[in-house]
């Protein structure tokens, strides 16, 4: 499955960099009932999903910077 990230899906992985897939969605999945914004929870759980369904080789070969 090719998976592609949004820039805001982008912005908020780079926030939660971590040393693997598995370390990023744990990470996320830590701050969901600390977010009060429902955009905010979507994102971060779509985000999630998305990295769910890929593979952790894929997931190291993907550079993420912070895009303003």
């Amino acid at each position: 499955m090719d998976t592609m990230f949004t820039v805001e899906e982008s912005n908020l992985i780079c926030i939660y960099a971590g040393e693997s897939r598995s370390e990023v969605i744990e990470d996320i999945e830590k701050a969901l009932p600390y977010l009060d914004d429902t955009d905010m929870e979507e994102l971060s759980n779509r985000i999630i999903r998305k990295q769910q369904n890929m593979i952790d080789e894929k997931f190291e070969q993907l550079e993420f910077v912070v895009i303003e």
